[in-house]
């Protein structure tokens, strides 16, 4: 019985033994500890955080973007380290930060820093196309901004990068061109924005440096319309402005000659003879008529046929006392108003056949043939029958 007794009594120090033992162990392994990571996901009361080199998983509600030093018992699972917190609260970041350097161009729901493409994956508080310093970490293909600082817009256009433009609008559509008063702008705006000719407007967009600068504009919030040209008498009207003043159309065609100005004007019609007000786009090269209308029709001209000058715009009317057609199809009418005379130069080309007695209006310009004095006409539209 003694002896019995004795080994009970050893099994039950053994087992105080074993059980402290294991107790201490127990309470090892359930020791708290502390993260400080960048919380990169959050979800249905599950967060992510990242310090650059190791990720733990929080049963908690997060905000993305935000740094957060987290207590809690850490414990393993197939998917890697996971906590339940004791104590979550916002922090100063400890670990090391990347440093990234571009121009801020958010488009079409991405944040992207410039040249190099970065993906962003918060906004940040800058102007589109600003140059900006950011600090932040690499997360998922994702740079994670967490400082920032605001360098300004670019000074000048560079290749891929943002910058904005300003100027006159010379010629709309696909490509539309804008003057700066000392170089072309070629813009390409977003499909559906058309900018009318006349206009002066500010781009934001991506430069393309070809043959001239080139921007590329990804929304029209990025094209802010100024206002119209400055406008300017016609012949002190530079390039991009709205010339202004009264012209007589001296020819006719695709585009209408005029008495006050070498350039030719586009996008009106009218005749030979007419007096035009003309409000037009001074360009590299032409006019593109804004707003012209017809003062004074050309039948209101009055008969100049007794008021010959050499090289002169006119309108003629009188009977047409003889005709003479050559063998190469060209003609002559002798048209007479009173003691006045001159010689009407019929072109085959113009399809135009007058005859004796006939009465004639026409509009052109006074010439001689064969020293004496002629008329010479465009078109078969100038020549009419009767005072027209």
């Amino acid at each position: 019985m003694v002896i019995n007794r004795r080994i009970a009594v050893v099994l039950m120090v053994g087992s105080i033994v074993v059980l402290t033992a294991l107790a201490v162990v127990g309470e090892s392994r359930v020791e708290s500890s502390a993260f400080v990571g960048l919380c990169v996901y959050s979800e249905d009361g599950f967060s992510i955080l990242t310090n650059g080199t190791e990720s733990i998983g929080v049963y908690a509600s997060l905000d993305v973007g935000t740094v957060y030093r987290v207590v809690g018992v850490p414990r393993n699972s197939t998917s890697g380290p996971r906590m339940r917190p004791e104590r979550v609260e916002p922090a100063e970041p400890t670990f090391p930060l990347d440093s990234m350097t571009g121009a801020y161009w958010p488009s079409r729901g991405y944040y992207l820093l410039t040249p190099a493409k970065i993906l962003l994956a918060l906004p940040i508080d800058a102007a589109k196309g600003e140059m900006v310093s950011v600090k932040g970490l690499w997360h998922g293909g994702k740079f994670y901004p967490l400082r920032y600082r605001r360098l300004g817009l670019p000074d000048g256009p560079a290749n891929g990068m943002p910058w904005e433009g300003g100027g006159t609008v010379l010629y709309s559509g696909r490509q539309t061109l804008i003057w700066n008063g000392s170089e072309e702008i070629a813009v390409y705006p977003p499909y559906g924005v058309e900018l009318e000719p006349g206009l002066r407007v500010r781009v934001l967009g991506i430069v393309r440096l070809y043959s001239r600068v080139s921007l590329f504009v990804d929304s029209r919030d990025d094209i802010q319309v100024l206002g119209a040209a400055e406008r300017r008498p016609l012949r002190d009207a530079g390039m991009g402005d709205i010339a202004v003043g009264n012209c007589t159309v001296l020819g006719t065609g695709r585009s209408l000659r005029l008495d006050c100005s070498d350039l030719r004007l586009y996008g009106f019609s009218a005749r030979a003879g007419d007096l035009l007000r003309v409000e037009a786009l001074r360009r590299p090269s032409s006019l593109l008529c804004l707003n012209c209308t017809v003062m004074r029709p050309r039948e209101l001209l009055p008969n100049s046929i007794c008021n010959f000058s050499d090289g002169s715009f006119a309108r003629i009317s009188g009977n047409v006392s003889w005709v003479k057609v050559y063998r190469n199809g060209f003609g002559l009418a002798n048209v007479t108003a009173g003691d006045c005379w001159v010689l009407l130069k019929l072109r085959k080309s113009l399809g135009v056949g007058l005859d004796e007695n006939e009465t004639v209006t026409a509009y052109g310009f006074f010439t001689t043939y064969r020293g004496m004095p002629a008329f010479e006409v465009a078109s078969g539209d100038d020549v009419c029958s009767g005072n027209c």
